[in-house]
């Protein structure tokens, strides 16, 4: 193992992770208490962060009030944050990639379950995460030619799109040759990480493409506070601010229409 290896898998995470931790924090903070510019108007703007935000996000404006069953406000959250209804509706070519790098992402966190179950499902986990894997490289590939090709999207990409897309493109492709080359052991990704968390270095042999998965990780882990990466929260905070689920599940003014129904 050379210099730069044993720099991005025993010492890089511990730079990584807590500005990942920080910046995201200073973020939230931001974004919950100078959110809106008219939140100096409202009455104890000064108070703490929390009683701002409770504020600024009431559910006071819905546009289209009306009688909501509570089946019907999960039916459509289901539809706009799972299934991503709204954006099918406005454009089917652009949600299959979106919806196809959302669901690969997923595929690769729940095969990472392997670390920290203490059972053997290599074989099973290695599978989904090469599906996962692929399947977010074939849609990354795709949304990344999408922002250069179409003129009215490049037009409103900047520099940090595109580095966070290129990082995150490598993070999926690397996964996916790491898979292809057979893995990593969940025994080994378990001492790795026990040494990393107890601060103990336990040199251990793993393909050389980790380590570069590792590197386009932890480099994800710093875009993202600064990237349109950061939106996971971020929806469902804009939920809370429109008071409805109806516009990310494609129905919105729906409201209306359920009243007079």
């Amino acid at each position: 193992m050379n210099g730069f290896e044993f720099f991005v898998l025993y010492r890089l995470p511990y730079l990584a992770v807590p500005f990942y931790l920080i910046m995201l924090s200073v973020r939230i903070w931001v974004w919950m208490r100078f959110y809106n510019p008219a939140l100096k108007l409202l009455p104890r703007a000064r108070g703490s962060v929390y009683g701002v935000w409770k504020q600024q996000y009431r559910p006071t404006i819905h546009i289209f009030p009306g009688p909501r069953l509570q089946s019907t406000e999960w039916k459509r959250a289901i539809k706009g944050f799972v299934f991503f209804a709204g954006l099918y509706k406005r454009d089917k070519i652009l949600w299959l990639g979106s919806w196809s790098l959302h669901l690969g992402l997923l595929l690769i966190i729940v095969a990472h379950v392997r670390v920290i179950l203490p059972l053997d499902l290599d074989l099973i986990c290695l599978r989904v995460a090469l599906i996962g894997s692929g399947l977010m490289t074939v849609s990354g590939t795709y949304l990344l030619l999408r922002r250069i090709i179409i003129q009215r999207v490049r037009e409103i990409t900047d520099f940090r799109d595109y580095l966070a897309e290129v990082i995150l493109l490598s993070f999926s492709a690397t996964a996916f040759l790491v898979m292809l080359d057979g893995g990593v052991s969940s025994e080994t990704l378990r001492h790795y990480v026990s040494g990393i968390l107890m601060n103990t270095v336990e040199v251990i042999e793993v393909p050389h493409m980790f380590v570069w998965h590792m590197l386009a990780a932890q480099l994800l882990l710093i875009v993202i506070p600064f990237s349109h990466l950061l939106h996971l929260g971020g929806i469902f905070l804009s939920r809370e601010f429109l008071g409805t689920s109806d516009t990310f599940a494609g129905e919105f003014g729906s409201g209306l229409k359920d009243r007079r129904d």
